[in-house]
Formats: structure tokens, C-alpha cells, sequence
């Protein structure tokens, strides 16, 4: 019974007989209201069986009602004159009282339910509703298969059949569910066979009608129109039928096929695709890879819609990866067909179907070329080298390879940024075997990078399938093929813009290659630099450096996971030493590579080298796949070995290096002593030497400060330098930690503690630094005298130089950190209490670094607090955010300022604290009454985020004491915080609303309300007015991340631009509001412009460019487009075209072809009024010191011949050119694809070249020249 309920999916519950409710009840709630008659008629019909069962005293269970429906319906269908409506309720109730009647019982009426509603659905005279519920009925009856064969079935089944060809769409939509249901229940069953043929008899019998219908020309369509159904049927169906009768229908698709029929093939596709999208399914793939290849031929041969190219390409996707799972061999054999027919796609303008095409032929790439297919190639490959005289044709790889190649021809330029990403795939999955198959694809590729810009959009993109190519072949391979042509006797046949493509994708190469082929051109350009110079060619000279600077910056690259690292290092390792030795700038490109070669080396050894498979290519996975454990090993065995010499050579260029290239050696430092000898003592060594030196020099400089003060003038000089080689000793000691003992780190620690009360800035800042770093990296040392470390912390205090301040709060992060999990430390509050104070003041400190670093360890220390998995909790979080609000009982405005800066920052970053930065919001606006402009700065910015970072709801409750607090302040104008406390009441309407806002706004400020509100208002105006804008707006911002700025928000300037734009978008969701980037009004964008151009001075901005990566003068790519970048930036301050517009923003024409530039210059002015007015003077001086006239700017043709003396507009003159031209709109220029638009501009192009031709030349001299050309090609004509 349990398997019986499992398979019968229209029963909910096997309990379901008689707790399902009262029919008749939810029937006449759902449909008691309806005005339609069939929904009347089945109210009626519903209740008067109910009325019928209360009244024999039976139950309203769903049993009763079945057996109600049952006989009322045998009673009615026997009674010639009974009513179709009465009936077609009865179908309906039955519909829904079987799905809630237990199976047993269904099973006992089967045969008399099936007679009654197969005599029922046989009515001409049922509607298309009560036919759907009559085959919901026959459905539930097929379904019940217990102890059935299937000759209990087939006269049920046949008739739902009939229907699946019904006229009305909604019959036959269900039929087609129904025999889907069935099929599934069928599976597994001795049904689904006898089930499957009756569907493909069915299929095949209207396919017989058809074609002789179509002979006899009498029901052509008829008959057309039922195969058409059927289709659509078997859409559904056709996963489920046997694999047997799915093949037989499969060879009937071909027949449909080859009649390209729109209407049927694309819904034999739609079979095909239901049939392919389930890998599990069983179906025989020779039929099916038949089908699939006569719709790779169709292609080229029918014109097709975009529609059906797309639906072919995805098609293709799933079959071919179908076919494949199933039988490879045969699948292999059609992949050169179906890769061509996908290149055909590509040469279609349809933008869907180009995507869809690519994407297949990648996706194929990886799912169908293996191995084993590409090593088939290579064999056949070697054999036809071995047998010159058999022939061979090419292997299927090969034939892959050139399919892919010709996507490379020029009738695909339109679309080869999609060929880049196929090629890249090919190269990609070849590997090292596209040496063999893909080399002139790579010479293609050369040739193409030879074209100019303007007809070659996709430059990135060719250099990516270019790295692709070099990670697949390896750089030895890759160069062979396209050499650098160093030796070369001219720069310019040199490929130097390989460079870039060889430093950003080499993997995997080998170290003795770059020695041998790489450094060993060194030596020549050196001295061919060194000849041009003795020439006086210093450009030249000056190029051939640059070119060893680039040799030298591959290195890097090179040393990204080697394959030789135990063989060839020690050679390299000579060559290192003596360039770190002899050439400085070289410091930052050798210590680099060395901390590339030691860390990932490490890494894999210690078990931390597993990478995300998606992160990287499958080339550099293989390579990944070489750097085992034991090659890992080896590889520091050999590391290791030269440590000794590498430590000595680094130190000895440390202590020399005066540049910036300390901090790289310092880092190769740490590495090569994370994985010395300790047995040997190579760091012990290298440390002591450097501590020996360090207590010299601070003896020196003790005796140095004994000098009487008469003397000491004259040992500046030598007490600075004594300050910079302490400071160096003191980093390379720290650089030597991760190789020290115990006893070396403290004896490191004994050096460092007088340090921290040095008077000398540099030494204090170093010793901070390096106390920081052993706090960081080996605080553990450091437990049992933590308190004393932190008395010493606080006696230190305030002898602490600014420069050492970063440093400071470093190491007092970390000591906080310990403190707060050490229970057995006395006074423990106490002096993290102390040290959270410093914290605080720091956040009001002028060095940019340290107020950042400050709020840094501020948001650390409130999440090691709340991080519940370290041990936190949420109680420990409200704590700090309690003990960092004790800081607004301060005597000083600077203590108070910088308490709520820090409140700020940690409800900023912690929602959970919002709430509690409420509670201290009164008392921070009874600290706005002692209107001090520090405090009043620091409040005003932690209301800012209190708005941006709540949620409405909590606004709400708050918003009366919000604005009662601001408008305190509204008419503040000396310290102009007028501005910035109307902007925090536009955010306050943003987020709850102008009536919200207006119902706790005192009414004599309703005005300003009324100003916000109209200001919105026209915001939103103007932008429903422009709907492209608003829909670029909308992209820009939703993209912006929430990011704390202390500027930006505790600034005291009137910065409704950019601010503004900033806090719209910190909203509690996180995503900023489309109002955040609408454009002001006139006044407020002009003063928006000038408060960005004094924003672009800010620390933060110069910070970040600061931080950008530095311009490889050497990529051609990136120095054309930062040139053509700084020429537009040029061009656009020089341009004197601009409209010149009046002050009601109206366009001034002039007449005679003048400007108010030209006639103001015109005028000049004489030496009285030059007396009588300065300021005259001054302003016609700046113009005249902007003013770029005819001379310095070239040729220009105004047309002011043409202009009319009698009328406006232009006039024809006589031996003159036409006044005017024009250049018709071409829709390439507005084309989302970039070389439609580089097609549109060259034509453009021709007009402004035929312009240049005509610089300085007269109308008449060049239609004289016209007009002679014209009479010699007549002459011509004549003569012939």
C-alpha cells in the first residue's frame, strides 16, 4: 500500500480519505462569488449533494462525496434528457474529490469511473473546461497501476490519446501534461513499453495522414496542423518514452527535418534540446548525432533567423556534450563539422547569436577535446613524419585547430574580440601540444597586432589571447615562434611589446632559458648603449637602458613556479649577487623574484599551496600539478644552500642602499632567513654582526650628545648619519626575526627599549617599528612581562616623537589585544582604558597616516571584541563603545571632538551600536550649546552616519529630537555649518519622508522645508525629462560601495556636491539612492565644480594616486593611451569653440563672424584708461595672456565671405566654393560595437583630410584646379 501511495503524486496523504475537510465548503468559498454560469451551476450542483448527505446522516467526508459524485453521474449520463450543465459540474467535483480520495478506493470503482467519464468526455456538446477536468480524471485512473497490465489500460490510454491532436489549445495542453504524468509514473514499470509504442504508433499514423493528405491535396493543412500538435506533444514527452521507441521517433525527426519547414523544425529543435538537457537519460546517440549534424549542415545552407542561429548554437552545445558522455568515438569524428558550422554563425550580424556560438565552441573546447584526442593528433602527426610517402589526411585536432584559425581571417574582424576568447580556449586546452597544431595561429596573431588603432579596437583582448598562447607553450616555445629580436641593429625591429604579454603570463618557465637566451643579450645592449652615447646619441643611448630594464623585470615572471629551480639557481644566483652588488636599480626586480622563488616553494611544503581552480588556467593548474611536495622540498634544499651567501650579500647592499629600494631588501631578507640553516647559524651570524655595529654606533652617539655645546655645530652632519646607519641596523636586525631564537629576540628587545626615549625622531620611529614587529609576529615571547611592557608603554608616552605616532599605535593595538585575554593581569581595565584614550586623541592628529591608522586599530579592536568565534562578545563590544563615550566628559574640545569622531567610526562599521549612539546623542547636542567649532564639526558628522547607517524605522522614533538638535544650528553662518545642516535634512526626507519631517519642524523654519522639498521636486523632474540619464545615474551609483572617508564626513566645508553625493550612499541597505547623483541647479553646479577642484587636492586623493601602479613606459598600449589621454585633457583647455551664451544661457551668433573674444581684442586701449581703471587693465591683461590668435594656432576658414550684408544667413558667391557642408548621419556612430563607430569616424576622417589638402588655398584657385582636372579627363575622352 506505502509503495502504491508513493507512486501516485496526485494523493497527498494516504490519510487524506477523511480529514481533507469539507468539500463542499471550499468550493463555495472559492467560487461562491463568481459571476460566470459554469461556476454557478457547480455551486449548486455541490450543494445539493451536501444537502443529499446531511440528510441520509452521512459524513461530508471526501469518500462520500466521491460516491455521490459517482452515482449521480451514472444516473445523469443514463438519462437522455438530464442537463450537460448538471453533468459538466459533476466532472468538475469529481476532478477534485479524486486527488483527496485514498488510492483503494479509487481502485475499486476504476472500471465504472472510466466508463462513466470516457462516456462523459465522448459528448460533443462538453466544453473545453469540463474536457480538462475529464482528463485530470483519466489521468488519476492510469496512474493507480497496481496489479494492472496492460490490457486494463490501453482502451484509457488510447483515448487520452485522441485529445492530444484536440482543436481547442487548452484540451490539448492538458492532454499533453496528462500523458506526461502517466509516462513518468510508467517508469520502471512494465507499462512504459506498451505505453512508448502506442505514442510512437500515434506519431507515425498522423505522419501517414499527412503525407497522403498533402498527395491528395484534400486536407493538406488538416493534416500538417496534427503533426504540428503531436510535436508539440512529444516536447514533453519524449524524455520519457523507451530508449527503443525514442530512436524510432529520432529517425522520423530526420524525415521532418529535411523538409526545412520552419514551423516543424524548430519544434524538432525543441525536442532535441528537452531530450539533451538531462545527462542521465538513456537514448541511443547515432540517431541523435545524426540529427545533430544535419543541423550543423543547415546552417551554411539556410537562411536563418537570429532566433534559430541562436537556438542551433545551444542546441549544439548540449547534444554534441550529450553524444559525447554517450559514445565518445563517434562523437569525435562529427566535432570538425560542428565547429564549422558555429565559425558559419560567427559571420551572421546577430549580436545573440554570436554570443551563443561562442560560447558553445568554448564550452565544447572543454567538454569534448581531451587528451586522448589531442595525443591521437600528435601520433598521427609523428607518422606522417616517419611515412612521408603514405598519405594521410589531417587529423580531427587538425581540423579543429584550422576551424578555429580561420576565425582570424579579416571577413571576422567584426567579431574578433569573441575570437580571441575561442582561440585563447584552444590554446588553453592544447597546452604544450599548440606548438604543434597552433603556431600559425600565433604568427596570425602577430600580424594582426601589427594594425594601427583606429582600425583595431580589441588590443587588450589580442594581448590576452597572446598570454594565453605563451602560458600554453611555454616561453621557450613561444619565443621561437615570435623571437624579441633583441640583436637587432634598430629598436624598432625589435617586438618590445612582447614585454608586457611575457611579464604578466609566464608560468612555468625555466630558469636556465632566461640566463641563456635573456640575460646573455644584456652584455650587448649594454655596450651598444655605451657606444651610443661615447656618439652623443643620448636618446638612444637612454632607449638601449631601458630595453636592459626591461630583460631584467621579467625576472619576476620567470620565477614564478620554475621547473628548474634545483638546477639552475645556483647559476642565477651568481648573476644576482653581483647585479645586486654593482647596479642599484636593480634592488626592488631581484628581491622580489627571491621572496616569489622562497614563499611559494614554502607555501607548498607547509600545505597552504591548494589554489581554486577558477582563479587560475588550465596551464598554470599543470603547472601547479608539477610543484609537488618532494619538487617543493628539493626546491628549498637547494634555497637553502645559498641562503648563506645570499643573507651576506643582502645585508652588506642593505647598509649601503640610500634609495628606496630598502624595504624590498628587507623582505628578501626575512625570506632567505625563514628558511636558513639554523644548525649553522646563518641568521645568528648576520644578527650579531648588525647588533655589534648598531652598540657602537649608539655609543658613538652617546658620546656625541657629551660634546660641549661649543663643538656641536660642526657634527650635524655626522650625528645625522649616525642617526640613518642606527636606523638601518636596527631594520636588518628585524628583518632577521623569522630565522631568530629566543634568545637573540630578547636580547633584540633589550636594544629596542632605550631606543623608545630617544631623543632623535628617525631612531625612535625605528625602534617603535621594530617593537611593533615582534609584538606582531612573536608576542607570545613577551606574556610573562607583558604589565612590565606595558609600564614601560606609558612612561614612554610623552617623550614620543609625531613621526613615531603610527608606529606607537601599532604596537599598543597589539598589547591591547594581549591585555584583553590575559585575566591574571592586574589593573587590567586601567591601562587599557589609558591606551584606548591615546587611540582616541590620535583620531585628531594632522599626520594623515596616523589619524587612518588610528581608526584602523580602533574598528580591529571593536571586532576582536565582537568576534564571538575568537572569543568575543557582543557585551565586550557595547563595553568599548561605553568606555570610548566616557571621552565626551572631557575638559577639552579636542578630547571631545575626538571621543565622538570615534563613536562615529564605530557605528559606522557596527550596526549593532547604532542604538546605543542614540542614547549618547542628547548628550552630544547639549555639548553643541558651547558652540565650539571642533565640536560642533564632530557632532555634526556623527548625525550624518546616525542617518545614513539607520533604518527608517529608527530615524522615525528619533527624528524629533534630530531635528530640534540641527536647527539649533541652522542659522549659524559664521562658521558656515548653514550648508551642512540643510544637507542632513534633505537626507533626513529622503529616508522618512517629507510629512514625517514636516511633522516635528517648529513653524518658523517650514520655509526651509519648502525649499528642500521643491528642490527634490525639480530633481526629479529634470530627470524624468532625460530617461537615458537617469538610467546611466542609476548604474553609476548602484555600483559604489560604502566606504568610510574621514574627510568627506567630518569636514567643515560647504560641500554640497561632493559630500552629498558621498552620504546619499551610505544607506543602511548599503546601496546608495539614484537622487545621489542628480544634477543641481545653475548656482549650486557651479559651486559644486569648484568644490571638486579644491577636493582634488585633498590627502586622500593624492593618496590614491599615489598608489596606483607607475606607467610601463615600455607598453606601447598603455603610453599611447595615457599620451592621447593628456592631449584631449589638452585640447579641451585650449578649445576656443565653445558657444559663447549670454547670461540667460542663450547662444550669441555674430554676424560678422566675430566673437566677444575677437571684437574685446580688437580694442586697445590707450594709456589714460589704462590710469584711470586698474582692474580694466588687469582683466584685458589675463585676456589677453589667454587669447590664442590665428598665428599660434594655424589656418582656420570662418566663412565670413559667405555672410549676407541685406539678411541673415548665408549667400552664394560667384567663383566660389558652396557655403556650406554637410555629412550625413550615419547610425554606426551611435552602434554599441566599437568598430562601427571606427568605421563611421573614418569616414568623418575623409572630410577633415580633404580639408587639410585645402588649408590656405583660395575658392577660386580650387575650382580653377577643378575645373582643368575635368577638361583634361574630357580631352581624354575625346581623344579615344
Amino acid at each position: 500500500m506505502e509503495d502504491i501511495e508513493t507512486n501516485y503524486p496526485h494523493h497527498a496523504t494516504a490519510a487524506a480519505d477523511e480529514d481533507s475537510g469539507d468539500l463542499c465548503a471550499s468550493i463555495l468559498t472559492r467560487f461562491s462569488n463568481s459571476t460566470k454560469e459554469d461556476h454557478k451551476h457547480l455551486c449548486a450542483v455541490i450543494g445539493a449533494i451536501s444537502q443529499e448527505l446531511k440528510d441520509h446522516n452521512l459524513g461530508l467526508s471526501s469518500t462520500a462525496y466521491f460516491a455521490a459524485t459517482v452515482s449521480s453521474l451514472e444516473r445523469l449520463t443514463g438519462d437522455a434528457s438530464s442537463s450537460i450543465h448538471a453533468v459538466e459540474a459533476l466532472i468538475s467535483i469529481l476532478s477534485m474529490v479524486m486527488v483527496r480520495v485514498s488510492v483503494g478506493i479509487v481502485r475499486k470503482r476504476r472500471e465504472m469511473v472510466s466508463e462513466l467519464v470516457v462516456r462523459v468526455l465522448g459528448s460533443k456538446e462538453l466544453s473545453p473546461k469540463t474536457k480538462v477536468d475529464g482528463l485530470k480524471c483519466v489521468s488519476c485512473l492510469l496512474m493507480i497501476r497496481d496489479g494492472v497490465g496492460w490490457s486494463d489500460v490501453s482502451n484509457l490510454y488510447g483515448f487520452l490519446l485522441n485529445f492530444v491532436t484536440d482543436s481547442h489549445p487548452k484540451v490539448r495542453k492538458q492532454s499533453h501534461l496528462c500523458v506526461q504524468d502517466i509516462l513518468r509514473n510508467f517508469q520502471g514499470t512494465t507499462l512504459l513499453a506498451p505505453a512508448s509504442d502506442a505514442v510512437s504508433n500515434t506519431f507515425e499514423r498522423f505522419l501517414l495522414l499527412a503525407g497522403r493528405s498533402g498527395t491528395s491535396g484534400g486536407e493538406g493543412p488538416k493534416g500538417a496542423q496534427e503533426v504540428l500538435y503531436i510535436l508539440d506533444a512529444l516536447r514533453d514527452c519524449l524524455v520519457y518514452l523507451s530508449k527503443k521507441h525514442k530512436s524510432t521517433i529520432l529517425k522520423y525527426f530526420k524525415t521532418l527535418f529535411e523538409l526545412h519547414q520552419p514551423l516543424v523544425s524548430r519544434r524538432v529543435m525543441d525536442c532535441l534540446y528537452s531530450l539533451c538537457l538531462y545527462p542521465e537519460l538513456e537514448v541511443a546517440p547515432e540517431p541523435l548525432l545524426d540529427l545533430l549534424c544535419s543541423l550543423a549542415l543547415s546552417v551554411s545552407t539556410n537562411e536563418t533567423s537570429a532566433d534559430v542561429l541562436t537556438f542551433t548554437a545551444r542546441l549544439l552545445d548540449v547534444g554534441i556534450r550529450k553524444v559525447f558522455a554517450l559514445d565518445r568515438q563517434i562523437c569525435i569524428m562529427k566535432l570538425p563539422l560542428v565547429f564549422s558550422a558555429l565559425r558559419d554563425i560567427l559571420a551572421f550580424e546577430y549580436e545573440e547569436a554570436l554570443f551563443a556560438s561562442a560560447e558553445t565552441m568554448k564550452s565544447l573546447i572543454r567538454g569534448c577535446i581531451d587528451e586522448d584526442l589531442i595525443q591521437q593528433g600528435v601520433s598521427k602527426r609523428l607518422s606522417k613524419a616517419g611515412m612521408e610517402m603514405a598519405e594521410h589526411g589531417p587529423a580531427i585536432i587538425e581540423k579543429i585547430c584550422e576551424t578555429i584559425a580561420n576565425l582570424l581571417d579579416y571577413q571576422y574582424s567584426a567579431v574578433w574580440d569573441l575570437s580571441f576568447q575561442i582561440v585563447s580556449h584552444m590554446f588553453d586546452r592544447l597546452g604544450v601540444c599548440s606548438y604543434s597544431f597552433f603556431s600559425g595561429t600565433l604568427r596570425s596573431l602577430e600580424e594582426i597586432q601589427k594594425l594601427s588603432d583606429e582600425d583595431f579596437p580589441y588590443r587588450k583582448q589580442l594581448h590576452g589571447c597572446i598570454g594565453s598562447a605563451l602560458e600554453a607553450m611555454g616561453p621557450e616555445n613561444f619565443l621561437s615562434l615570435l623571437p624579441l629580436n633583441l640583436r637587432a641593429e634598430n629598436l624598432s625591429e625589435a617586438n618590445l611589446w612582447l614585454v608586457p604579454i611575457l611579464k604578466q603570463y609566464t608560468v612555468g618557465a625555466r630558469l636556465s632559458f632566461y640566463i641563456n637566451s635573456l640575460l646573455s643579450v644584456v652584455g650587448h645592449i649594454k655596450e651598444k648603449s655605451r657606444r651610443l652615447e661615447a656618439e652623443g646619441k643620448m636618446f638612444s643611448s637612454r632607449n638601449y637602458d631601458a630595453v636592459t630594464y626591461s630583460i631584467w623585470s621579467l625576472l619576476p615572471s620567470f620565477c614564478n613556479y620554475p621547473l628548474d629551480t634545483a638546477e639552475s639557481f645556483k647559476d642565477l644566483e651568481k648573476i644576482l649577487s653581483h647585479a645586486l652588488s654593482e647596479e642599484s636599480d636593480l634592488h626592488g626586480i631581484i628581491c622580489t623574484s627571491l621572496c616569489i622563488l622562497v614563499q611559494q616553494n614554502k607555501k607548498i611544503v607547509e600545505g597552504g599551496g591548494d589554489m581554486v581552480e577558477d582563479e587560475v588556467s588550465t596551464s598554470t593548474m599543470r603547472v601547479m600539478a608539477y610543484y609537488t611536495h618532494e619538487v617543493a622540498s628539493k626546491n628549498l634544499r637547494m634555497l637553502r644552500s645559498c641562503a648563506r651567501d645570499m643573507l651576506s650579500v643582502l645585508s652588506k647592499v642593505f647598509l649601503k642602499s640610500l634609495g628606496g629600494s630598502g624595504g624590498s631588501l628587507q623582505k628578501a631578507i626575512g625570506q632567505f632567513s625563514s628558511i636558513a640553516d639554523k644548525k649553522e647559524a646563518v641568521v645568528s651570524r648576520v644578527f650579531k654582526s648588525a647588533m655589534q655595529k648598531l652598540l657602537k654606533l649608539t655609543q658613538d652617539a652617546t658620546e656625541m650628545v657629551n660634546v660641549p655645546s661649543s663643538m656641536q655645530i660642526d657634527d650635524v652632519v655626522d650625528k645625522n648619519s649616525l642617526s640613518v646607519a642606527r636606523g638601518q641596523l636596527l631594520d636588518l636586525a628585524v628583518s632577521c626575526l623569522p630565522g631568530l631564537g629566543p634568545k637573540e629576540i630578547e636580547v633584540l628587545y633589550l636594544a629596542v627599549v632605550p631606543s623608545l626615549k630617544d631623543e632623535d625622531g628617525i631612531i625612535q620611529k625605528k625602534a617603535y617599528k621594530v617593537l611593533s614587529v615582534i609584538l606582531k609576529d612573536r608576542g607570545d615571547l613577551f606574556s610573562l612581562r607583558l604589565e612590565n611592557l606595558l609600564k614601560t608603554m606609558i612612561e614612554v608616552l610623552p617623550s614620543c616623537h609625531f613621526s613615531a605616532k603610527h608606529h606607537r599605535l601599532d604596537c599598543l593595538y597589539y598589547l591591547i589585544l594581549t591585555a584583553s585575554k590575559d585575566d591574571s593581569l592586574s589593573r587590567r581595565g586601567e591601562i587599557i582604558s589609558s591606551f584606548l584614550t591615546e587611540i582616541i586623541l590620535a583620531l585628531k592628529e594632522a599626520n594623515k597616516k596616523t589619524r587612518n591608522r588610528a581608526y584602523g586599530i580602533l574598528v580591529q579592536i571593536g571586532r576582536a571584541c565582537g568576534d564571538e568565534e575568537k572569543g568575543g562578545k557582543k557585551e565586550n563590544l557595547l563595553q568599548l563603545f561605553n568606555m570610548v563615550a566616557g571621552g565626551l566628559a572631557g575638559d577639552t574640545p579636542h578630547m571631545i571632538s575626538a571621543a565622538v569622531k570615534g563613536l562615529a567610526r564605530l557605528a559606522y562599521e557596527f550596526s549593532d551600536l547604532v542604538s546605543s549612539a542614540f542614547n549618547v546623542l542628547p548628550s552630544t547636542f547639549l555639548l553643541l550649546r558651547r558652540k565650539n567649532r571642533e565640536i560642533i564639526k564632530a557632532n555634526l558628522g556623527l548625525v550624518k552616519v546616525l542617518i545614513a547607517k539607520s533604518q527608517a524605522e529608527t530615524l522615525q522614533s528619533h527624528l524629533g529630537s534630530l531635528v530640534e538638535g540641527l536647527l539649533n544650528w541652522q542659522d549659524d553662518t559664521k562658521n558656515h555649518f548653514k550648508a551642512k545642516v540643510k544637507h542632513l535634512l534633505e537626507m533626513l526626507v529622503k529616508r522618512c519622508g517629507v510629512d514625517s519631517v514636516k511633522a516635528v519642524m517648529p513653524e518658523e523654519h517650514m520655509k526651509l522645508l519648502t525649499n528642500i522639498r521643491k528642490i527634490k521636486e525639480r530633481r526629479v523632474k529634470k530627470l524624468s525629462l532625460n530617461s537615458e540619464t537617469r538610467s546611466q545615474d542609476s548604474k553609476a551609483t548602484t555600483s559604489r560601495l560604502s566606504r568610510w572617508n574621514h574627510t568627506k564626513i567630518f569636514s567643515d566645508v560647504d560641500e554640497e556636491g561632493s559630500d552629498a553625493d558621498y552620504m546619499d550612499g551610505e544607506m543602511a541597505s548599503g546601496r546608495p539612492t539614484m537622487l545621489s547623483s542628480r544634477k543641481k541647479s545653475k548656482a549650486s553646479s557651479l559651486r559644486s565644480k569648484r568644490v571638486a577642484r579644491s577636493a582634488k587636492s585633498l590627502p586622500e586623493d593624492l593618496l590614491d594616486r599615489l598608489e596606483d601602479e607607475p606607467l610601463d613606459l615600455l607598453d606601447q598600449l598603455k603610453t599611447r593611451s595615457a599620451l592621447h589621454s593628456a592631449l584631449q585633457r589638452k585640447l579641451k583647455l585650449d578649445s576656443d569653440d565653445e558657444p559663447e551664451t549670454d547670461p540667460l544661457g542663450r547662444i550669441i551668433i555674430h554676424e560678422d563672424g566675430k566673437t566677444m573674444k575677437e571684437k574685446t581684442l580688437d580694442y586697445e586701449p590707450d594709456a589714460k584708461s589704462e590710469a584711470s581703471s586698474h582692474a580694466t587693465a588687469k582683466s584685458s591683461r589675463n585676456a589677453t595672456k589667454k587669447r590664442k590668435t590665428t598665428e599660434s594656432s594655424g589656418w582656420a576658414y570662418t566663412g565670413s565671405e559667405y555672410a549676407s550684408k541685406k539678411a541673415r544667413g548665408d549667400v552664394k558667391r560667384s567663383g566660389k566654393l558652396e557655403p556650406y557642408a554637410y555629412w550625413p548621419l550615419d547610425r554606426k556612430l551611435v552602434s554599441r560595437r566599437p568598430e562601427h563607430r571606427a568605421a563611421a569616424r573614418r569616414g568623418m576622417a575623409s572630410v577633415v583630410k580633404l580639408t587639410t589638402k585645402l588649408e590656405g588655398k583660395s575658392a577660386s584657385g580650387v575650382l580653377s584646379n577643378f575645373k582643368k582636372r575635368n577638361h583634361k579627363i574630357v580631352g581624354k575622352r575625346k581623344g579615344q
